[in-house]
């Protein structure tokens, strides 16, 4: 029998990565998976058994109009985003949507545009920025222990075999910034703010794919204040520590070094402190996954927290937008050789 009181959730995208959500809102008290739904109906049926029963559909409007979800969680490719987010807003149903928010910046801009005009609330699935590692090291810099923020690096270089669940990946132009960039840059606008300008050098180190696979950026923020961002699934270095992130935050009195095995190394002055932020696994988690199955949880749970209560999430569609702006600017200064771009100048 239905719980009333719970929020009411439908999934649209069955995918290996979809996973993660079913079983995260499964696994939620205050949640009722109401559908799951995909076009291929093999999938759909597979993300039905996982869900322990849920409906599941090959139709997405006819799973909205059928079953009402108070949120629908859209786990598909970018280029569906902007016609199931309108088909959401069309029938007054909030909407996740996985990050990239759209293939472009110019639509990113006309779901902002849409969340605004029908008042429905949007946000992007952007899971790093809730991974528990990276939210404990955003807590010990905002206490001013280590004094005025100077310096930021931030890493995530592997050679995990990303095409094997994704061969569309190997297809597209704009690769390893769309893909993975994406969720660095907006890491470092977790920690550093919004950035003024970037400078970014691109690179292809496999002839099978079609766009870029590994990309440097230097970010320059107020108050003289710079980021070092890298991110590449073409890393041959040993040991491949997938899927972590590395980041070391510097300032006038102290750093904030998060290294691998998620442990976080602290010094303020003189004082020198070993952290283990690692997350629990849960038991549908497994290792090394478990990091990004967490934050899946999480991000998840953010929308439970926030939007029912009429609050707004920090990954709205508007602050995301942010994001891909960096994003963009990013393409331009590669495709001009690393040359400066402002983000004075990056139109939506």
């Amino acid at each position: 029998m239905k719980n009333e009181n719970k929020i009411k959730v439908a999934v649209i995208g069955c995918g290996f990565f979809a996973t993660n959500h079913i079983l995260s809102w499964k696994n939620f008290k205050d949640v009722d998976l109401v559908g799951v739904c995909d076009l291929d109906e093999e999938r759909a049926k597979n993300a039905s058994h996982l869900a322990k029963g849920s409906p599941y559909f090959t139709n997405a409007e006819l799973m909205l109009k059928e079953i009402q979800p108070d949120v629908v969680d859209i786990v598909t490719t970018a280029p569906s985003h902007y016609h199931l987010a309108k088909l959401a807003a069309s029938l007054n149903i909030s909407a996740i949507i996985q990050k990239p928010m759209a293939p472009s910046l110019k639509e990113a801009t006309k779901i902002v545009d849409l969340a605004e005009t029908t008042k429905t609330p949007m946000m992007v699935h952007e899971n790093f920025r809730f991974q528990k590692p990276l939210r404990d090291l955003k807590n010990f810099i905002s206490n001013d222990e280590i004094g005025k923020h100077l310096f930021c690096k931030i890493s995530f270089r592997t050679s995990y075999d990303v095409y094997r669940q994704q061969p569309y990946l190997k297809e597209v132009d704009q690769l390893i910034l769309m893909d993975l960039g994406v969720h660095v840059l907006d890491v470092a606008r977790f920690l550093f703010g919004e950035a003024s300008s970037i400078c970014c050098r691109a690179q292809k180190t496999r002839s099978d794919i079609a766009g870029e696979d590994m990309a440097t950026m230097m970010l320059g923020f107020s108050e003289e204040r710079t980021a070092i961002v890298d991110c590449t699934y073409g890393s041959k270095q040993s040991p491949d520590i997938f899927p972590e992130t590395l980041i070391s935050v510097e300032g006038t009195s102290g750093a904030v070094v998060l290294g691998p095995g998620y442990q976080i190394i602290k010094r303020s002055g003189e004082k020198v402190e070993t952290i283990n932020a690692e997350p629990i696994v849960a038991d549908w988690c497994e290792k090394p996954w478990h990091v990004v199955q967490d934050s899946v949880t999480q991000t998840c749970r953010h929308w439970i927290d926030t939007v029912p209560q009429n609050l707004k999430p920090e990954t709205s569609v508007d602050d995301n937008l942010k994001t891909l702006k960096l994003v963009e600017a990013a393409y331009q200064s590669a495709a001009k050789g690393g040359s400066l771009v402002t983000m004075d100048n990056i139109d939506t």
